[in-house]
């Protein structure tokens, strides 16, 4: 002990003395058996509130305190100096006192002898009134006193219903039960896998064709009695003891050995063949049943309702004792005991045999076992009500074993998937183990394989799938089913990855939920999309979002476009080794593993609030998500969040192309239609172009935005011609500044308040649709309208009005262009216009054709019947 620890305690009990005023007083100095200083010290409790179920207090009551190693780091430990207290919550030995629960976190050493006799005091008070125990808060279990030599149990399952008493406690039958259980090599650990009733355990045994190994490991199993009330709150040492203890509350000492009989002899016909199995195993034949000669494991549960949690609810605190220390011609009696019975033997002879077991029984210890609880009843996960807990149960894929994939896979089945797939093609090098978690021992070996090894180790009753191979051709083929998983992580980086998701997502009837990954070029940042299962795409369309994003200098979103989407590529790129190997980002293994954990989290993120909300369940609400997380030197700016609601989706009249209309683009239209309404009439046809892109692979076009009417076009209301001034300048801009993301789709044009077809004229002039440079082969022609009422309510922007849309994507003929309809960009031939009236470009003044001419502009002649005319003032 340290001098200067107990000099230290000793000044503090003397200030505390000095200022009391008798309240404490300190009798007594002296050293214990074991050399530590002790005091025995006197408290004022006269005026404490007492009721019927408190410990009974005098005016004073003196303790002895024992101030340990490390004082003031460590807490004294105190007793009474009596065992009037004996059986009392929180006293063990009679006259412990257990004032701390978790002493490291409740014990503050800057408080001393002064914070120990406050919380000595606040003990007793609690003690006096009942309330050691309040409402809400667990109760203080039996004490059991383990031994580390009888190994430990771990209890998995829920007793839930099987016990015997109500949830309140209350109750007066006894439970009895069979612990179905998994042993590992050693026999130190003992896993408790399921609750069977007996019946159901000796049929288990006796099936010859029930498997008797667990995962590889032996079963056994362990007689459970579940009691109606507590035992005490030390259980003893001695088995004479504990059956006595056991028989007061209705479990008597012949339903006790009954049970260890019925036990052993299930474990007797389980080792037979797990030891028959390995000997065929490893070669071996039998002439008759085989025995290795080891002693059978024999043990038993006891639970009590000592555990309360929401209230007066009551679950099970379970405890096990070992019969190790018995000798082996008590388990030999056990079998013998129901022998006799099966054989109808003379009764003398049962008890006979009966008697000699008790007697062993009243001479031997037992051995109490460690248990450590993983039961959801009565544990709570350290990661419940987090981002996580949306993993757990959930069937997982995840797509790469690197850098990103591997420590993502770990970090689920941490959280606690029910399932999780590893797929992954390449090697592990030895390059990669500087960043991956690999050893020398898996160079060579396939990532999936090494990865669902390593993990396994984590929680053996896990299933982990690896899958060794290309993924693209394995889980997106068209035949393939992605209703089996909740969620997919893609962590490959791998552009034709995200491709071929996009286009099995695009067609699957079931869709999980997508979340993406990758890494910038020097490891400081991360981008991660997340796909609801009612998202339009995939990650393919969120990342060629968040180009464009980027693309349109968004402050936010600036440094992951120049890392992740530069409008000029990388001519400069990471090899780490000779040969053929993939370009990789460069970073250490801390920036990896952190970006992983920060994207999954965000990802888990949206995931859970998802869940929470049901955003799936609108189609306008937000169901694509990008995060951008940031670290070193980029850490500055934080982490960028960003949404999107699902596109307007439709097939094109060809059935060929699945074309993707953004919101930010109908809005547009809905806005052009709008102002011309507005500034010449709401019978007036207008139109633009579409910008957007054709992606071949995936069979999707996608419109990003929309423009109005050049300058030269002319609309009216059953004609609309496009022009040509200006067209190429947009479009070129709009390719340089989206570094060809964006460009050149195709033609929009209005039938207001009309269907949604294509006109006589419309279909005339289709062939000759062409890019506004000549050299595109195919343009997409697209047409809104609706009736009256639908029209009517999308241009005044009802919530969730839609047009009727009309899409087709027209290949360009090869035969002469047809100037003179609505999507032609060339040069105006006005003689190819019908007579009548025309707004040019966005002017809101008319303009008369007759054959051909431009005969008159403004209020002359007879105006149509749709024109509204308003008389200027002069």
């Amino acid at each position: 002990m340290s001098a200067d620890g107990t000099d230290l305690a000793r000044r503090q009990l003397r200030d505390l003395v000095e200022v009391a005023d008798g309240a404490v007083e300190v009798l007594e100095e002296w050293t214990n058996a074991a050399g530590n200083t002790a005091f025995t010290i006197s408290l004022d409790t006269s005026g404490l509130e007492h009721v019927p179920a408190g410990i009974a207090v005098r005016h004073r009551e003196r303790f002895k305190v024992i101030i340990t190693d490390g004082f003031p780091f460590a807490s004294p430990i105190v007793f009474s100096v009596h065992k009037r207290w004996a059986g009392t919550p929180h006293v063990q030995w009679g006259s412990y006192l257990c004032l701390y629960a978790v002493p490291s976190v409740e014990w503050n050493p800057t408080d001393g002898m002064r914070g120990f006799i406050g919380r000595l005091s606040k003990w007793i008070e609690h003690a006096a009134a009942g309330t050691l125990d309040p409402d809400g808060q667990p109760l203080h279990p039996p004490a059991v006193y383990t031994s580390a030599d009888a190994g430990r149990l771990l209890i998995h399952p829920n007793l839930g219903d099987l016990v015997p008493w109500a949830a309140d406690g209350s109750g007066s039958d006894v439970g009895r039960l069979v612990a179905w259980c998994s042993v590992n090599g050693d026999r130190k650990r003992v896993d408790v896998l399921e609750w069977v009733d007996l019946d159901l355990a000796v049929g288990r045994a006796e099936d010859d064709a029930f498997e008797v190994f667990h995962r590889g490991r032996p079963l056994l199993a362990i007689p459970v009695v579940l009691m109606p009330d507590q035992l005490g709150f030390e259980y003893p040492t001695d088995v004479k003891s504990l059956s006595a203890g056991l028989s007061e509350s209705g479990y008597d000492r012949t339903a006790l050995l009954n049970d260890l009989a019925v036990c052993t002899h299930i474990n007797r016909k389980l080792r037979a063949r797990q030891v028959a199995q390995d000997a065929k195993a490893a070669g071996n034949t039998w002439d008759e049943t085989p025995d290795d000669g080891a002693p059978l494991f024999t043990a038993m549960l006891v639970g009590t309702p000592s555990r309360r949690v929401d209230g007066d609810l009551r679950l099970a605190h379970l405890a096990a004792w070992k019969l190790d220390a018995l000798s082996g011609r008590v388990t030999d009696l056990f079998a013998q005991i129901r022998d006799l019975r099966a054989s109808k033997e003379s009764a003398e002879l049962q008890d006979e045999v009966r008697d000699l077991a008790f007697s062993l029984f009243d001479s031997s210890r037992i051995a109490w076992m460690d248990i450590m609880e993983t039961r959801p009843e009565v544990t709570r996960r350290r990661d419940q009500d987090t981002p996580s807990s949306w993993l757990a149960g959930r069937r997982v894929l995840v797509l790469g074993s690197g850098a990103l994939g591997a420590p993502v896979s770990e970090l689920c089945v941490r959280a606690g998937v029910k399932k999780l797939t590893v797929a992954d093609y390449t090697v592990v090098k030895p390059g990669i183990l500087v960043r991956q978690p690999y050893t020398d021992s898996d160079i060579g070996r396939g990532k999936a394989r090494a990865l669902a090894s390593r993990l396994s180790a984590i929680h053996d009753s896990l299933d982990i799938e690896p899958s060794h191979g290309n993924v693209r051709t394995k889980f997106f083929a068209p035949d393939q089913d992605l209703s089996m998983y909740d969620l997919i992580i893609d962590a490959t980086a791998d552009a034709s990855v995200r491709s071929a998701i996009e286009l099995a997502r695009k067609d699957a009837a079931v869709r999980p939920s997508l979340v993406t990954m990758v890494i910038g070029h020097n490891a400081e940042r991360g981008l991660v999309t997340t796909n609801l299962p009612a998202a339009t795409g995939a990650a393919a369309d969120t990342f060629r979002k968040v180009s464009l994003l980027a693309a349109s200098r968004t402050a936010e979103w600036v440094d992951v476009g120049d890392d992740l989407f530069p409008p000029t590529p990388r001519t400069k790129l990471f090899f780490p080794e000779p040969g053929c190997s993939s370009p990789t980002f460069v970073g250490s293994a801390a920036q990896s593993t952190a970006l992983a954990g920060m994207m999954l989290h965000e990802a888990l993120m949206v995931l859970h609030a998802a869940d929470q909300e049901r955003r799936e369940t609108e189609g306008g609400e937000q169901i694509s998500f990008a995060s951008a997380v940031r670290m070193g030197a980029a850490a500055t700016r934080g982490t960028s969040r960003v949404s999107w609601p699902g596109d307007v989706v439709q097939t094109d009249e060809s059935g060929e192309f699945e074309v993707r209309v953004s919101r930010t683009a109908l809005a547009e239209m809905r806005a052009e239609v709008r102002r011309g309404a507005r500034i010449r009439t709401p019978k007036i046809e207008t139109g633009g172009m579409l910008l957007g892109a054709f992606d071949d692979a995936t069979g999707i076009v996608y419109i990003d935005k929309v423009t109005g009417p050049p300058p030269d076009s002319y609309l009216s209301a059953t004609y609309f011609h496009h022009g040509v001034e200006g067209t190429q300048e947009r479009v070129s801009a709009e390719v340089r500044r989206t570094a060809s993301t964006c460009g050149f789709v195709g033609f929009w044009h209005s039938h207001p308040s009309g269907r949604a077809q294509p006109s006589a004229t419309d279909e005339q002039g289709m062939a000759s649709i062409v890019a506004p440079d000549g050299t595109t082969r195919r343009a997409l022609m697209m047409i809104v309208g609706g009736d009256e009422a639908t029209w009517r309510a999308w241009r005044n922007d009802d919530v969730g009005a839609q047009p009727a849309i009309y899409l087709r994507v027209v290949p360009r003929s090869n035969g002469p262009i047809v100037s003179g309809h609505p999507g032609y960009v060339g040069g105006l031939n006005l003689q190819q216009l019908p007579d009548g009236w025309y707004f040019r470009g966005g002017s809101g003044t008319p303009v008369q054709i007759r054959h051909g001419v431009a005969a008159a502009t403004g209020p002359v002649g007879r105006p149509p019947s749709w024109w509204p005319w308003r008389r200027r003032r002069p």
